[in-house]
């Protein structure tokens, strides 16, 4: 065994007598002790698993009369799924320790796996009590082959599964999305086996419509986090007819339970959202109060109004925006407009400009503001108005300090039709900045005066190719 430290076997056979005799020692002695010896013996067998001689070494103690390092020996020899040690983890699969056989499993490959399939079908449904945590590793495995049997027997399996295995299946059937598993799944709700609540996941995830009525039987029948599965899948199939039984889920004491509920509903959707919605606004948990302030900002009527816009003076401003968005009413245009002169997030401040450029009101909107970055916002929203009745503010943005605000200014010009507006963008055009120019050459071209060819002769020479380019478009444009 070249590549160990210690190549004498003699290492590994004192690490097996060491790990051995510590077990007739009483339980108030040996555990640390043992602990020690398993692990040592562990990292050796890993060890010498390459070498030349090893596998052979680690063959003799898979036949060990102890089981513990039998299964040392075989968890070993499956570490590296070799097609040459697949022999002995088959047969110890049918050893009569639990851990050897969980060692064994382990280290079965896909291949391997297809040759036992009987076999990991039997260690799946087994019901002895010392033995039934192995059906969590039987069920990858069977996950993992090409036996056309595998989701049927899964499926079946389910209906009995511990949680471990249950979890594994769960899994494995939701990937294959094969929806002939439903059937058996929807027996397993019907009859109310132990593992219904996975099967309303798998149903869930495979979107099976058909499994609409038995969940919601199950969920009227359920309490408590373990109906959450239920809910779950309920939501993911929008089923509308679920919600009357979900909507009650909101008074549970479970915090878990009534976000669930919630995020079903927004899924679903229907007449039921809003209501549930704005009664979980005031729910205790945050978590709850956040979940019902993303399902009004989607699903929200005109009764989500006065909540939402609450909602701006807080920390759900981000989600409240994206539902007034939605809405946009004229009555939010003050709130707005607080939010925009206050708010000292990016993202916050350009929804707000958006439903501020939807709703009326133009007297809530400020001429002027300390802040470049709320000036930019708001002589963008001037030009998505497009109204003349802001002439004088667009006239001084053309004067701002901030170049961003003159070229948004200058954009804005070029949507409002007044007399004004020619010779503030002809100014424009003389603007130090590029960007500037630019976006008044553009302007001229919306406007598309008579003279504006001489308008812009100069833009079409300027030393800056953005300001030419926008030049020529504007010509283009006007002459279509």
């Amino acid at each position: 065994m070249h590549g160990h430290p210690d190549p004498d076997a003699a290492t590994g056979d004192a690490l097996v007598a060491r790990l051995v005799g510590l077990e007739p020692i009483g339980p108030d002695r040996w555990p640390e002790a043992r602990i020690e010896a398993h692990q040592a013996l562990r990292l050796h067998t890993r060890a010498v698993v390459s070498d030349p001689d090893g596998p052979a070494w680690l063959s003799t103690l898979a036949a060990h009369p102890n089981s513990m390092v039998r299964a040392i020996a075989v968890e070993a020899l499956g570490s590296g799924r070799d097609p040459a040690h697949q022999p002995i983890l088959v047969r110890a699969l049918s050893d009569p320790a639990a851990n050897v056989v969980q060692a064994a499993l382990e280290g079965l490959t896909a291949q391997s796996s297809d040759e036992v399939f009987d076999l990991l079908v039997t260690l799946l449904n087994e019901t002895d009590r010392d033995r039934a945590w192995l059906d969590r590793s039987a069920a990858q495995r069977i996950a993992e082959t090409s036996d056309p049997r595998r989701l049927d027997v899964l499926a079946d399996a389910l209906g009995q599964a511990q949680h471990g295995a249950a979890h594994e299946i769960t899994r494995a059937l939701s990937r294959a999305g094969d929806p002939r598993v439903a059937p058996v799944l929807i027996e397993h709700l019907r009859h109310r086996r132990p593992g219904r609540f996975a099967a309303a996941e798998v149903l869930g995830n495979l979107r099976a419509a058909e499994a609409t009525g038995p969940l919601i039987d199950v969920l009227r029948e359920s309490d408590g986090p373990r109906s959450l599965p239920v809910v779950e899948a309920l939501g993911k199939l929008g089923a509308l007819e679920a919600a009357p039984a979900i909507v009650p889920l909101l008074d549970h004491g479970s915090a878990d339970v009534r976000e669930g509920a919630l995020l079903a509903l927004n899924r679903i959707g229907g007449p039921l959202v809003t209501p549930a919605a704005l009664k979980a606004a005031d729910d205790v948990h945050p978590s709850v109060r956040a979940r019902a302030f993303r399902v009004l900002a989607k699903h929200g009527d005109h009764r989500a109004l006065g909540r939402l816009a609450a909602a701006c003076d807080g920390r759900h401003v981000h989600t409240a925006l994206t539902g007034l968005v939605r809405l946009a009413d004229d009555s939010l245009a003050p709130t707005l407009v607080q939010v925009l002169l206050t708010t000292g997030e990016r993202r916050v401040r350009k929804l707000a400009g958006r439903i501020l450029a939807r709703v009326g009101g133009r007297h809530h909107l400020p001429g002027h503001d300390p802040d470049p970055l709320v000036r930019r916002v708001i002589v963008w929203i001037i030009g998505q108005r497009a109204d003349p009745a802001y002439l004088w503010t667009l006239t001084n943005a053309l004067r701002d300090e901030d170049e961003l605000v003159r070229s948004r200014a200058a954009a804005a010009l070029g949507r409002i039709t007044h007399e004004k507006t020619l010779p503030l963008l002809t100014g424009a055009l003389r603007d130090p900045v590029p960007r500037v120019r630019a976006n008044a050459a553009t302007a001229l071209g919306r406007i598309a005066p008579d003279d504006l060819r001489s308008l812009l002769a100069d833009a079409l020479v300027d030393p800056h190719r953005a300001v030419r380019s926008a030049a020529a478009a504007a010509l283009r444009a006007a002459d279509r």
